[in-house]
């Protein structure tokens, strides 16, 4: 009778044993192992907009691997440049382009952003006008003139007289010459010696202003004699009468 006690006892230790072995193997029924996890590319920002030959920096991130390297390029030919750190260099050509991220671990793992790159903005030229555009003036007078810069970061201008003997302007005071004429005070752009000015000046005779005798009066003796002296002022100074 114990004999067949002992035997019932070492069978369901030997049946615990073996079942405990089954539960705690990883390559037995029963137990289930976690899902590998896909590799998953991702870029940021997802689309950009730049301007001919423009830079835009991406950034890739890679999950699902422990290696979170990529490799960068272009998807169409002719569509710019990037480098191993994401920087992309747009072409100078307008159009829409495609940046990729291609995971190192899983080269079949890509992300894509799209690019637009602008049309190259229209530079208006750079213009100059002078106020007031036509003068008439007596010889040897003055007129302020004032010159407009457009288009262009500085409107600076340096001032000048087309003709020679035409008279001086500084700083856009002009002042006729003594000779009658038409004359053309001119302001150029310091940014672009190109973009130029005009305004017409019409000079005139000098204009007599005064005329002046002396002495103003005289006391003479009969048959006495007495010099008088006359002077002329214009516009162009004070002279004697000839």
């Amino acid at each position: 009778m114990r004999q067949r006690n002992s035997l019932a006892v070492s069978v369901a230790i030997a049946a615990f044993l073996g079942l405990a072995g089954c539960t705690g193997s990883a390559g037995s029924a029963g137990t289930t192992l976690p899902a590998p996890q896909a590799v998953e590319v991702r870029i940021s920002p997802a689309s950009a907009a730049v301007d001919p030959a423009g830079t835009v920096t991406f950034a890739a991130q890679v999950t699902g691997t422990a290696t979170t390297a990529v490799t960068w390029s272009v998807q169409e030919a002719n569509g710019g440049s990037v480098d191993p750190n994401g920087i992309y260099t747009a072409p100078t050509a307008p159009g829409t382009y495609h940046v990729v991220a291609a995971s190192n671990a899983v080269p079949a793992s890509q992300a894509i952003a799209q690019v637009t790159v602008r049309s190259a903005p229209v530079v208006s030229p750079v213009g100059v006008t002078v106020a007031p555009s036509e003068s008439t003036l007596d010889a040897c007078l003055g007129v302020v003139l004032t010159a407009t810069v457009t288009n262009a970061p500085g409107t600076g201008v340096g001032w000048s007289v087309q003709e020679a003997g035409g008279g001086t302007v500084v700083n856009g005071l002009y002042t006729a010459p003594s000779v009658p004429g038409t004359y053309h005070v001119v302001a150029t752009s310091e940014v672009d010696g190109s973009a130029r000015g005009t305004a017409t000046v019409i000079v005139g005779p000098a204009r007599v202003l005064s005329l002046a005798i002396a002495p103003g009066q005289a006391a003479l003796a009969v048959d006495g004699a007495q010099t008088f002296a006359a002077n002329v002022t214009t516009s162009c100074g004070t002279f004697a009468a000839q």
